[in-house]
Order: C-alpha cells, then sequence, then structure tokens
C-alpha cells in the first residue's frame, strides 16, 4: 500500500464518520445517552482492549520488519564474504566463484527483491545457487589453502542460506486474517461507540473533533500494521535491496574487470540447461 492510497484511505475514514455523528446530530431529538456517566465505563473498556490488541499485534509486525531487514543483511555480508574468499583459489576457479556470486547478487537486488512483494521468490536466483553449488563439487581442493577456502566458503553459504530463508519468510504477512477482523471490528465499535455521545446541545465542531480524532487514530494503527507486515514493496520506507546493492558496489571495486555472465538484473546470458 502506498502513502498515497494510506493517505486517502485515512481522510476518508475520518470525513465518514464525522458526517456520520454530523447526520446523528440532525436525525436524533436529543442525546443518544442521556446519562454519559453510565456509557463511560463501557467505552473505557472496550477503547483499552483495542489499544491493548493493537500495541501486541504492532510490536509482532515491528518483528517481522525487523527480521526482513536483519535477513537481507546477513544474507548481503554472507555473499560478499564469499566473494573475497574465492581469492584463495587458483584464477580461473576463483573469476568463476566470483561471476556466480556477482550474478547472484543481481538476481536478488533486481528480481527477488520484487517477486517478495507477492511473496514470490525468483527462479533465476535459484538457478545462481545451483550453479554455484555444482562449481563447489568441480574444486580441486588440491593445497591446503584451498581446502581452508573450501571451509570458509561452506560456513559462508550456510549463512548466506539462513539470512535468505529468513528474508523469505518475512515476505509472508504474519498477521492472519482472524486478527484482522478482530482489529477492524474492534476499531469499528471503538469509533462507533462515540456515537452514543452525540448531543444536539454540544457545538458541532467540538464533537466532530473528537470522534474525527479518534478515528484518525484507529485508522492510522491498523495501516501502520498492515505496513508493518508487508516489509517489501516500492513503499516509502520499507526494507530495500540497499544491503545487497553495496556488496554490489564493493565487488566491482575488489574485482573491477570481472564480467559476471548476466545482464545487470541478474538473468544469464546463455541459455544452458539446468543442472542435474
Amino acid at each position: 500500500m502506498s502513502l498515497p492510497v494510506a493517505l486517502i484511505i485515512e481522510i476518508g475514514v475520518v470525513a465518514f464518520t464525522v458526517l456520520v455523528v454530523l447526520a446523528v446530530r440532525r436525525v436524533a431529538s436529543g442525546p443518544l445517552l442521556r446519562e454519559p456517566a453510565r456509557g463511560t465505563p463501557m467505552i473505557m473498556m472496550v477503547s483499552t482492549a483495542f489499544a491493548v490488541l493493537l500495541a501486541f499485534i504492532t510490536i509482532a509486525a515491528f518483528q517481522t520488519f525487523n527480521g526482513a531487514k536483519s535477513g537481507a543483511r546477513t544474507e548481503a555480508v554472507a555473499t560478499l564474504e564469499m566473494f573475497r574468499t574465492a581469492a584463495l583459489f587458483p584464477p580461473a576457479d576463483r573469476d568463476a566463484l566470483r561471476a556466480d556470486f556477482a550474478g547472484y547478487g543481481r538476481s536478488v537486488a533486481d528480481l527477488e527483491w520484487v517477486a517478495m512483494d507477492d511473496g514470490r521468490r525468483s527462479p533465476v536466483t535459484e538457478r545462481w545457487i545451483s550453479t554455484y553449488r555444482d562449481r563447489f563439487n568441480q574444486l580441486g581442493l588440491s593445497s591446503q589453502r584451498e581446502q581452508l577456502g573450501f571451509q570458509e566458503l561452506l560456513a559462508e553459504a550456510r549463512s548466506r542460506t539462513d539470512g535468505r530463508r529468513e528474508r523469505l519468510t518475512e515476505a509472508t504477512p504474519s498477521v492472519p486474517l482472524p486478527l484482522w477482523i478482530v482489529l477492524i471490528l474492534g476499531g469499528c465499535v471503538a469509533i462507533g461507540l462515540q456515537l452514543a455521545m452525540a448531543d444536539r446541545r454540544e457545538r458541532r465542531v467540538v464533537q466532530a473533533s473528537l470522534i474525527a480524532g479518534v478515528a484518525a487514530i484507529v485508522t492510522a494503527g491498523l495501516l501502520l500494521v498492515f505496513f508493518l507486515d508487508h516489509p517489501y514493496g516500492e513503499r516509502l520506507g520499507s526494507v530495500k535491496p540497499a544491503e545487497m546493492r553495496q556488496t554490489l558496489s564493493m565487488m566491482r571495486q575488489y574485482a573491477p574487470g570481472l564480467q559476471p555472465p548476466c545482464d545487470p538484473s541478474g538473468r544469464p546470458l546463455t541459455v544452458a540447461p539446468p543442472p542435474a
């Protein structure tokens, strides 16, 4: 959900609730709640229950958002370390490994990041993983240096896998539909109870401002949960592939003459049969 859409929803809900309270004032011949003190405990109970529920779900959604950032950072750091460790191998193997890692990084930053907005993963990224794993099996490991480098590669590859797994996991919303139903219902009840306080003896501006404030806070809270529960995308403030792009930039600094067999988005330039 983009920022303009969120603003439209926020303004629309506030405007609708103000119109409703003004309509109730016009239709009602007297105050809906003749003794406001009787309704105050119910309003406080509902408002408190909704606020507590919203706070817990917001914290859970924030953990999803933070997990997405953490996974992306871990993956990018591990990919760069694999690129550096490739220097322990002979030039031919080194360049082949680095080309695979660069292709992987490009596909993550440009292809898989877009796919994650819909909860999917990129088959191109999966292909680069299969490619560099096959490359691992072809390494000679004839010297102690190469054996040490291979052990480092395996450890860094596990770290990269864990980071990517966490990143992909957070692409799926963590707030289930029943919780959304309860949240929306609680918000509607909290706003609706304010209508019981409608009284023609009060100034329109005062009552409209009160219910507009409640509607604005409730709507903003729900939109915040939605934003945190969907960490990827083109929205303002969403998690971007900045860490992986920084990794790609450092790769170019370490190996300026490297030419990975892929386009800038990570798609392979040659069509080859998939690994067995």
